[in-house]
């Protein structure tokens, strides 16, 4: 990520759009992760994270990012015991097989390019145990066509032309086993809510 990404990660316009994105696609699984285990990629400044604890309530967060600066600004951010920040790469996890009660990706699948990112979808099946979800609020190289997304890659650094297709994200969820349970498209993003 440039300085721009990063700026704008931390923008009140994103804050708010995670949290109007959480409470309309994921208030029915509110109380499904109270005092549970779930692990968050992609951390960023800890916004999602935030998120996470408020809504959900579970018992203990494993928040990564591969950026050291970015866990070190989501430290700063979020002080709360429940969570751990830790350095991780989302295509190659250390945590243990069906760890995990959910997985939450808040925007980060997208800078990951082919074959990457599917690498990535097979480690969040492996580390979710039976019946958890993968939440998944992204963007895909659809929304950088847009008027909006043009402007965005215009200063921002991602793998567009390794970047995916919503569809093509959704069928390979599916083959590699997962259930989509949910999925909606809002102005900028998509979501897809996942089951093992």
């Amino acid at each position: 990520m440039n300085k721009i990404d990063i700026l704008l990660i931390n923008t009140p316009f994103r804050k708010w759009l995670l949290d109007r994105a959480t409470k309309k696609y994921y208030f029915e699984y509110f109380h499904e992760l109270k005092e549970k285990t779930v692990l968050e990629i992609g951390c960023g400044s800890g916004g999602g994270t935030e998120l996470i604890l408020e809504y959900f309530s579970p018992q203990q967060i494993i928040a990564t990012d591969l950026d050291p600066r970015l866990i070190s600004l989501a430290k700063r951010n979020v002080k709360n015991k429940k969570v751990t920040f830790e350095k991780a790469d989302a295509t190659k996890l250390t945590y243990e097989n069906e760890g995990f009660d959910a997985v939450f990706d808040y925007g980060v699948i997208h800078h990951i390019p082919l074959p990457e990112w599917k690498k990535c979808l097979n480690e969040t099946y492996r580390v979710l145990k039976p019946g958890g979800k993968l939440f998944v609020w992204d963007l895909s190289i659809e929304f950088f066509n847009t008027v909006y997304g043009r402007i965005i890659k215009f200063f921002s650094v991602h793998p567009y032309s390794k970047m995916y297709r919503k569809q093509e994200f959704v069928n390979y969820l599916n083959s590699i086993g997962f259930k989509i349970i949910k999925r909606a498209e809002g102005p900028r993003y998509f979501v897809v809510i996942a089951k093992k």
